[in-house]
């Protein structure tokens, strides 16, 4: 039988050559195709990110929900009342991760260390020594912003580490987008179901900034949003560090620089 090409120690080796450190905060989007075959499979790769930012640091993610209404509730959409009455409410002890953002984030949330935000949309998970520090007090209408997760993020000084994952994916550039002193942004409101105090399940509708087309010219089907032509900018300026890991081309950036390049970009051309 052949054997897994890449181990979990060959890939904590590759991580710290590509620059992650003891200590460090660390939000990672992974594409499990281009890491290629790790013994130990996915929750090998967890670990690996584990060893290589060891006991003083923490693995972030951003894993959203696998039950979000929030196309069947996005501005007139509405669901019918026998829809919200089977929908089930956000349950951060349980609910599945989003899969469109990787298979990865299923490993991370099912992690017996791992702590989960109360925002079921832009739900985030994090296990290590900060990741109760950054899920706290997650609300609805501060979903990438300030009060967010990413911005307690960047408090810490994080990194964001894509593995194989495409541009599009450098998630902490919502928060560029929500600080920027631009105009015209675009709002969005829907509905999200959470429990109350007593468990009952309550639906509330929240407003946001668009976290998919933050102005009209980045919301065009088929072309890159602000995240991914800001990511492409800030690759092409070479602030960042690249290599392999596993058989996957991965970048690490620098969450608060990448954050200043982007309001600054925005705000240069749009403000």
């Amino acid at each position: 039988m052949r054997s897994a090409s890449h181990t979990r120690t060959s890939l904590s080796g590759d991580l710290r050559s590509l620059g992650l450190c003891a200590g460090d905060t660390v939000m990672v989007h992974a594409s499990l195709k281009a890491i290629g075959e790790v013994e130990g499979g996915p929750a090998a790769i967890v670990e690996a990110v584990r060893d290589s930012v060891g006991p003083a640091g923490t693995v972030m993610a951003f894993v959203s929900w696998d039950r979000s209404p929030y196309s069947e509730t996005l501005g007139e959409n509405r669901l019918s009342a026998e829809e919200r009455d089977l929908w089930p409410a956000y349950d951060p002890g349980d609910a599945g991760s989003y899969r469109g953002f990787g298979v990865l984030n299923q490993f991370i949330v099912a992690h017996p260390q791992a702590h989960r935000s109360r925002h079921p949309d832009a739900s985030m998970v994090a296990i290590g020594l900060h990741a109760e520090f950054l899920v706290a007090d997650h609300r609805l209408g501060q979903a990438y912003g300030p009060g967010s997760p990413l911005e307690r993020f960047l408090a810490v000084d994080g990194k964001v580490l894509l593995l194989g994952a495409s541009l599009d994916a450098v998630t902490v550039l919502h928060y560029a987008e929500a600080i920027a002193e631009i105009s015209n942004k675009r709002r969005v409101s829907y509905e999200m179901p959470l429990l109350d105090e007593q468990g009952r399940k309550r639906w509330h509708r929240c407003e946001d900034f668009d976290s998919n087309g933050i102005l009209d010219c980045f919301a065009r089907e088929g072309e890159p949003d602000a995240v991914e032509t800001i990511a492409r900018a800030y690759v092409a300026a070479r602030r960042h560090r690249s290599g392999r890991v596993g058989s996957a081309s991965s970048y690490l950036f620098d969450a608060p620089d990448i954050v200043a390049f982007g309001k600054c970009w925005l705000e240069t051309r749009y403000g």
